[in-house]
């Protein structure tokens, strides 16, 4: 059973199996795991592997903003651990020979999705583009991309070939940074754009069989707890695939970083946050998928917030608020539910 957007406009059919999600909640699930539901799917273990393949961002490089988004240090590369930095600086190919081989002999994954992980990903000339793409894919056991972009970068003819590369047989996501959906966050973080390029963008993506993953943060500045419910609802009306949520983190050399010194940004306490996801998974469609639901990278180079929000320490926690409120993703989500899913008890 495939699920369908209900925004005007965005009606094409979504690649995701509903049916294996229910029966990952009739199995215990509490939310729609995105690993578990990958290995039901594909009938494998599949892990996700980063690439830094050195793109920009039209937010740095002064086509919109020379001084990104206010919480991004040096193309986000600081959110990832040090030993990953490391990593990421040797060459794209012994990147993901190394990665691979490493997880493999772990048993982390069977099967390996390369995610473009930072800057712009999709922000270069086609030829360059299926040049990075081209040898991202070249090891066997790559099986596809998850590439890292945003919802204004995503022109006809790159959508067109990542349509060939999904003909091919290669499973394609693109990564989508809209951390807010709403306009006045987008311009208090100098994101350099809003809602409306997601809403156009979302439907041709689909269109060329491409799955969407969106990030959303919780905890933004001037953003209420109101407005992060509302947030779980749109991305459920827009017929995202899957999404990551992450805590904002207040990271080194960052604008944010100067606001909470001066004391005009206060993060959110992990007692906010654990509840704060709980609230926001019970009103986000139990059909999107769940990659993400903490951030564990960059610790060393965080100001705040002070607790540890590693997805390993966070998760079981968000885990135990849903189980004592006796609640799991989608117990609130009304959006686009038939009469018979609204009144299921006469």
């Amino acid at each position: 059973m495939e699920a369908k957007s209900i925004v005007k406009g965005v009606t094409t059919e979504r690649k995701i199996d509903y049916d294996i999600i229910e029966n990952m909640y009739m199995d215990g699930f509490i939310y729609a795991a995105f690993g578990e539901y990958f290995r039901r799917s594909h009938g494998y273990k599949m892990f996700k592997v980063p690439a830094n393949a050195g793109f920009t961002c039209p937010n740095w490089d002064s086509r919109l903003s020379n001084q990104g988004c206010i919480y991004c240090p040096s193309f986000a590369r600081q959110f990832s651990h040090e030993s990953m930095r490391r990593v990421m600086d040797s060459s794209l190919r012994k990147q993901i020979n190394e990665q691979i081989e490493y997880h493999k002999s772990t048993g982390a994954g069977e099967k390996f999705l390369v995610y473009l992980a930072f800057g712009t990903n999709t922000y270069k000339k086609i030829n360059e583009l299926r040049a990075i793409y081209d040898l991202l894919l070249e090891h066997p056991d790559t099986v596809g991309l998850s590439i890292g972009t945003r919802p204004d970068c995503l022109p006809e003819e790159v959508l067109d070939m990542l349509e060939e590369y999904v003909e091919s047989g290669y499973e394609i996501w693109v990564e989508l940074g809209q951390q807010s959906m709403h306009y006045h966050t987008c311009e208090q973080t100098n994101r350099q754009h809003g809602i409306s390029e997601l809403l156009d963008v979302i439907g041709k993506v689909h269109d060329r069989g491409v799955l969407v993953n969106l990030f959303t943060i919780l905890g933004l500045p001037y953003e209420t707890p109101s407005e992060m419910i509302e947030t779980a609802r749109i991305i459920s009306a827009v017929g995202a695939d899957s999404l990551k949520i992450y805590p904002l983190l207040v990271m080194e050399n960052t604008r944010l970083a100067g606001y909470y010194r001066q004391g005009r940004y206060r993060p959110l306490s992990r007692t906010e946050y654990i509840s704060m996801v709980a609230d926001f998974l019970e009103h986000l469609s139990p059909k999107v998928l769940i990659q993400r639901i903490s951030k564990d990278a960059g610790v060393e180079k965080k100001e705040a917030p002070e607790w540890n929000t590693h997805r390993f320490l966070v998760g079981p926690e968000i885990e135990k608020a849903l189980s004592i409120r006796g609640t799991r993703q989608g117990s609130r989500h009304k959006i686009g539910l038939t009469a018979e899913e609204l009144n299921p008890i006469k």
